[in-house]
């Protein structure tokens, strides 16, 4: 609140200052009623001064239990009537949460005879902290008017920070999350009732908290907690805040499902709620119970015996037979087979490609030897006999080449001089007949 007033303060010494120094220039023009331009300068920039929007942060009372909400409230100031929503960037702090209450409260002010617009904006604070707590600036941007009507013009401003107190109450430290609020109303539903079960059946327990002056998100998640032979899976938080009245109402829903997967008795405990009542400053309890029931396993349906599968039996063991009296003759077949689909010469160009497709030296000059091998009489081409001694000065080269060797030049040197060799006609042997 002061920082704010000594800004204005100072800025409007400054616009002052200027003002004097530009009446009493030697080039300042002459008019006839010098002191009445003084006395209009002189509010002008004082109206000037005044007029910038700024944010202030009200805390009506700093101190506050732990987990109870502390209300502050943040006034934006401006010269004219506002256009939209004011966004807030609201700070970071650990194991707090804040949360804006209801609609802004719209008012005006007047100072010195020029009348502001006052937009009211409420915040609910809930932390678990103990001791002090700072509640840093809160930046606020907001569109604002110079006056009823005209343009809109944009605005950031940012409050001062605040110190704050909470104090935990005494005998909640077993609690853990602490809850502090007058009225705390605790309830749960199950669907299916529990009772005896049968192993793969599903449980959902809902539990309710609806809470006066705070927010669901304030409110203590519920235990995720099962014996062996049950799987908990924990649903979303349904998180609802009402105002009524001038009251403010919390309420959170959670819904988790067990899912029995062993047989026997199974005993889900019980889930203890703690709050702390401000009113009577006493530490209140609710439970709720235990939930105990039996699980057996599914009856087996009976087995009949199939005919058929004892026909698929016979035929398995037949095919197996077959298979061990004929094998050579049965893989030499397979082989025939494979190098008539695939031949030999095919799969060394293949492996020859990939080679080099993926950049691999000492693979692609295996596989050129074996691709040599099935193409006996094969004349390279200048293109790829050059590409090749590259290949082997990665080998056998006097001084390694540093840079990694790349396969895509003698992949396509060796499409160049494969397609031009099947592409040029066979010559024979034997002289032409009749000459």
């Amino acid at each position: 609140m002061n920082n704010i007033f000594s800004q204005k303060i100072t800025k409007t010494a400054k616009v002052l200052d200027w003002r004097r120094s530009l009446i009493y220039s030697p080039s300042f023009p002459s008019f006839p009623s010098l002191p009445s331009v003084k006395v209009l300068f002189f509010f002008l920039s004082f109206a000037t001064a005044k007029a910038d929007p700024s944010a202030r942060l009200v805390v009506p009372d700093p101190t506050a239990w732990t987990g109870q909400r502390l209300p502050f409230f943040i006034e934006l100031r401006a010269a004219g009537s506002f256009v939209g929503a004011a966004a807030f960037d609201l700070p970071a702090i650990p194991a707090t949460v804040i949360v804006k209450v209801g609609s802004p409260v719209l008012s005006s002010e007047t100072d010195d005879n020029r009348e502001f617009f006052v937009q009211r904006h409420e915040f609910a604070l809930f932390s678990q902290a103990d001791g002090p707590l700072e509640l840093p600036p809160v930046t606020a941007r907001f569109s604002h008017r110079n006056g009823y009507s005209g343009p809109s013009f944009d605005a950031v401003a940012s409050t001062s920070a605040e110190a704050l107190s909470l104090r935990r109450p005494p005998g909640s430290k077993d609690l853990g999350f602490i809850v502090t609020t007058a009225s705390l109303n605790i309830t749960e539903s199950w669907n299916p009732t529990p009772g005896p079960l049968e192993t793969g059946a599903v449980l959902k327990r809902t539990i309710t908290q609806r809470a006066a002056e705070m927010t669901g998100m304030a409110l203590a998640p519920a235990p995720k907690t099962a014996p062996n032979g049950i799987r908990v899976y924990p649903g979303e938080p349904e998180v609802t805040d009402k105002t009524e009245r001038g009251e403010f109402l919390g309420e959170r829903r959670e819904t988790i499902t067990y899912l029995v997967q062993q047989a026997g008795l199974h005993t889900l405990p019980a889930i203890r709620y703690g709050w702390w009542n401000p009113t009577t400053e006493t530490l209140e309890t609710r439970t709720l119970p235990a939930v105990t029931f039996t699980a057996t396993a599914p009856p087996l349906p009976p087995e009949k015996p199939s005919p058929a599968r004892f026909l698929w039996l016979l035929v398995l063991v037949a095919v197996l037979t077959a298979i061990i009296r004929f094998r050579r003759p049965l893989t030499e077949l397979v082989g025939r087979i494979h190098a008539y689909l695939d031949p030999p010469p095919r799969r060394a160009t293949r492996r020859f490609l990939s080679a080099c497709r993926h950049n691999h030296p000492e693979h692609a000059a295996r596989d050129w030897v074996q691709w040599k091998n099935t193409h006996p009489g094969f004349e390279p081409s200048p293109e790829l006999r050059e590409q090749l001694l590259l290949l082997q000065r990665h080998f056998y080269g006097p001084i390694p080449l540093s840079a990694p060797w790349s396969g895509h030049s003698l992949a396509k040197a060796f499409r160049d001089s494969t397609v031009l060799r099947v592409a040029s006609p066979a010559t024979s042997p034997l002289p032409p007949l009749n000459p």
